[in-house]
């Protein structure tokens, strides 16, 4: 296998993620971590899928929104539902200068490499796309924390990212629906919280205001890799000033 080549979900594995089951708790990290969003600002979702994060945004808050998505049919269905959208990609995206916020919502785990060097820079590239401009970024992840240092999250890349070890696991997950994964195959490079915040800084940012998402069940074949807490938190990301 050649290294340092960015892996991607196929269209059914992105479809499975379009739904609005988290968007909730994200509009409420939203409205509390970033406030009043100032006039004539747009909170750009990247990664927004068929809209329902803007929509609630800009249904409760009144902001100006647009979603960018790599999906053509999923721009086409924001489109159709009045909400602004354009093609365009997390690590190379159109800046049309209008933008305030950026929000990230359970994205940046999904931009991997079948190497951990690459999805490290894959997610850091992501992030500094945005420098230069006047913008803050909204991201809300996934949190594994572990029993044994940090190792959790890295057992589920190389788990996930590997042909053979995902196949094995598609097996076992048919026993085990616990052990289920959408991203077999393809790979997901999920962090601790200070992992996170450590690759935020790489990237360039700082954490001015983050939030610490509930804990979520993690049931005992979870355990098995050293799983100590599973939770989404959210942060508000401001570039370091020289």
């Amino acid at each position: 296998m050649t290294t340092g080549v960015q892996q991607k979900l196929s269209a059914e594995q992105v479809a499975e993620f379009y739904h609005d089951e988290f968007v909730q708790d994200q509009a409420r990290d939203f409205a509390e971590l970033a406030g009043p969003v100032p006039g004539g600002g747009v909170v750009v979702d990247i990664g927004g899928g068929v809209g329902f994060f803007a929509e609630r945004l800009r249904a409760e808050l009144g902001c100006q929104v647009r979603v960018l998505e790599m999906d053509p049919e999923s721009v086409a269905q924001c489109l159709a539902r009045d909400i602004p959208a354009q093609l365009g990609d997390a690590l190379a995206p159109p800046l049309c200068g209008d933008e305030r916020f950026v929000c990230l919502n359970l994205i940046l785990h999904h931009l991997v490499a079948n190497d951990e060097r690459t999805t490290r820079a894959l997610q850091v590239k992501a992030l500094r796309a945005w420098h230069g401009t006047n913008v803050e970024i909204f991201v809300n992840e996934y949190i594994y924390e572990s029993f044994v240092g940090r190792v959790s999250g890295r057992f589920i890349f190389e788990i996930t990212v590997s042909r053979l070890l995902s196949a094995i696991g598609q097996r076992v997950a048919k026993i085990v629906p616990a052990l289920r994964a959408n991203t077999f195959g393809v790979g997901v490079r999920f962090r601790s919280h200070d992992e996170w915040r450590e690759l935020f800084a790489e990237a360039g940012y700082e954490v001015h205001r983050s939030r610490i998402g509930a804990e979520e069940p993690v049931k005992l074949p979870l355990r098995l890799l050293l799983i100590r807490a599973i939770r989404r938190d959210s942060y508000i990301l401001r570039p370091v000033r020289g």
